[in-house]
């Protein structure tokens, strides 16, 4: 549910277009570190198409849509150097949910964005 800077009142999201996309990014130098995850990330070659995420149970009212993750269209196969049970960073991809509220009255038109980022590692679990 997203929320007005008090933390508390929802986001009203009638008129507002919603719109999300994710892109496989190169990752390198990936390393555990104490406080989480260490990594490079840079464009990957050859460049990728942007994946359309869906968006699903809206509820304007309430502030409140379901990000849906279909893995069957990010193109992840099994043969994939990066799904590799010895890859040591794995697939990564980066995208955005943009929220776009139209222009009402004197407010202006906004947009919105949260950034996102997944990475895809082997859990050293081998299908037979």
């Amino acid at each position: 549910m997203l929320t007005s800077e008090d933390g508390i009142t929802p986001v009203n999201l009638t008129g507002a277009t919603i719109d999300a996309q994710i892109v496989r990014r190169t990752l390198s130098n990936v390393q555990d570190t104490r406080y989480g995850l260490s990594f490079d990330i840079g464009n990957y070659e050859p460049t990728p198409t942007p994946i359309p995420l869906t968006i699903t149970n809206r509820d304007d009212a309430t502030g409140s849509f379901t990000l849906v993750i279909d893995d069957n269209s990010w193109d992840l196969v099994d043969t994939d150097a990066a799904m590799a049970i010895n890859s040591a960073n794995g697939a990564g991809f980066s995208g955005r949910i943009k929220i776009s509220f139209p222009q009402v009255s004197g407010t202006p038109p906004e947009d919105n964005i949260i950034f996102l980022l997944f990475i895809v590692r082997s859990d050293g679990i081998v299908k037979v």
